[in-house]
């Protein structure tokens, strides 16, 4: 092989490892995802710009889509009768204080049909400080194919979904990452 091609070669690989990698770079154990479909259903948004969300009733301020531009966001699928989500909160709430100067965003999506009409005062009682909405008619839960609860998406800063279906103690090591990388 002649030197030109080598350093083409070099070239090449040098770039590739510096690009961020994006859908399947975290590893599967780090979700909830227990059945092939599910996993499936999100490896299909990994990678892909964030959906919509179609939630109302804010609480701790509205988001809107042009709030997130440059920011790592982070969506928390969550059901008011779930425990491991209401387990979840304080570690949310600390993650937001820890990094949102460094360009972080939570917002939590209250979903699923049962607990909807207690969500105000679900959400005062467990604290929540982050802006938070309802998906009443669960549009969202299934443009994001939320399967379980607590569902946590991660998306990067030029909003693409990085990883969904992440266990909550695995949140802030992807967090980490993308915060990590160069603001585009």
């Amino acid at each position: 092989m002649n030197v030109k091609k080598l350093l083409l070669i070099a070239l090449g690989s040098l770039i590739w490892g510096l690009l961020p990698a994006t859908a399947g770079e975290f590893p599967d154990s780090w979700t909830w995802d227990t059945k092939p479909e599910q996993r499936a259903s999100h490896a299909a948004l990994e990678g892909k710009p964030m959906p919509a969300l179609n939630v109302t009733h804010w609480i701790n301020g509205e988001v809107k889509p042009a709030d997130l531009k440059g920011k790592v966001v982070v969506v928390d699928f969550y059901a008011t009768w779930c425990g491991p989500c209401m387990h979840a909160i304080p570690h949310n709430n600390e993650l937001l204080k820890k990094y949102s100067a460094k360009g972080l965003t939570i917002i939590g999506v209250c979903t699923n049909k049962r607990g909807q009409e207690i969500f105000d005062t679900n959400a005062k009682q467990h604290g929540i400080e982050y802006p938070a909405a309802r998906d009443a008619e669960l549009k969202s839960q299934k443009d994001w194919a939320v399967h379980y609860y607590p569902t946590y998406a991660v998306i990067d800063r030029k909003g693409i979904v990085r990883a969904i279906g992440l266990q909550p103690e695995y949140v802030e090591p992807v967090v980490q990452k993308l915060l990590a990388e160069t603001v585009p």
